[in-house]
């Protein structure tokens, strides 16, 4: 008997339809995925831009000039997009260079119980009593605390005009008792107010970036043990905060912002204002003593200029130009 011819196996021509499926699903699983974080964000982040555009946008003086010198989007790009405010407010980038050269700058001017250190919280100068010295018991500063505040506050300025900063003041384990400061608590807050009120008086600095808090003897760094570990525990700790700790909605920061530029004025106001010995040679003439001022200004920026000129792109095959030959 003859066998039975088996049949010919068919050709699927529809096993593309599996993979497209797949492919299909997948591809739908993400675009759900990416639009769920767009929507998850979406909201936040127009927030911040329509805040940062007004505080940035808005007239600040009688003119019509704008710290942003522009309309566009500060988030576009465009115009003012290099805005030095704007640089602190958003990069987390110049914000960690800040810190680090904040940081160098602190140490390079080798004062006995001055330190910086960058943590999670941001960035900690840490000032104990050999480098800012209060009358005993109290929180009056004494003259000799007044120098190094000043080249602290010039260092911060020099990066930040808008970042937020708590001063904290920190006791050490030994109890005070009087009418005054019927605690350390009491004492501790009272110290960190009062390096507040120097920056802000004699350093132009805006009261609303600051925040006081009194500590006590809660957050020791050493032992409380012996004189010299006590010694290290009573300091005064200026805290430049990160942006991530401040928030980005804040009803206050929109005023920061316009007043920075106002407070800055006032800085470079203040850098130009002529010593005492100068004003008692031009007298009350007015018109001799911005001819003074106008001067020092000249000679400062071709001091610059000139020095400047040490570079070694004026220096070809070795030789040095004649106007760089001493």
């Amino acid at each position: 008997m003859a066998k039975k011819k088996q049949a010919e196996d068919h050709e699927n021509l529809e096993r593309w339809l599996v993979s497209y499926a797949d492919f299909m699903t997948l591809l739908f699983a993400t675009f759900v995925v990416l639009y769920a974080l767009a929507q998850s964000d979406v909201n936040a982040f127009k927030g911040i831009e329509e805040a940062l555009r007004k505080a940035f946008s808005q007239n600040i003086f009688d003119s019509q000039t704008s710290i942003m010198d522009g309309e566009n989007s500060i988030l576009d790009g465009q115009a003012g997009a290099t805005n030095p405010l704007m640089l602190e407010y958003m990069s987390q980038k110049y914000e960690q260079t800040s810190y680090e050269n904040i940081k160098e700058d602190i140490e390079k001017l080798h004062q006995d119980g001055l330190s910086a250190q960058i943590t999670d919280k941001g960035l900690v100068i840490r000032m104990n009593e050999h480098a800012i010295k209060f009358a005993p018991g109290t929180a009056e500063l004494t003259k000799e605390s007044f120098e190094i505040l000043d080249k602290i506050a010039t260092i911060i300025k020099e990066r930040f005009l808008i970042h937020y900063i708590e001063v904290e003041g920190h006791s050490d384990s030994d109890r005070i008792s009087t009418a005054k400061y019927p605690s350390n608590w009491e004492l501790s807050s009272a110290r960190a107010s009062s390096v507040i009120r120097y920056l802000i008086d004699n350093q132009n600095f805006n009261p609303k970036i600051f925040s006081a808090v009194g500590l006590a003897d809660t957050v020791p760094i050493a032992k409380n043990d012996n004189a010299q570990n006590k010694a290290k525990n009573r300091r005064v700790e200026i805290v430049i905060l990160k942006n991530k700790y401040k928030d980005l909605s804040d009803k206050n920061m929109q005023e920061i912002l316009k007043e920075a530029k106002v407070y800055q004025k006032k800085a470079e106001l203040k850098a130009k204002t002529p010593s005492k010995a100068i004003e008692g040679l031009v007298g009350d003439d007015r018109e001799l003593l911005k001819n003074v001022i106008d001067m020092s200004e000249q000679y400062d920026n071709e001091n610059k200029r000139i020095n400047s000129l040490n570079d070694d792109k004026y220096i070809l095959d070795g030789i040095r130009p004649e106007f760089m030959e001493k």
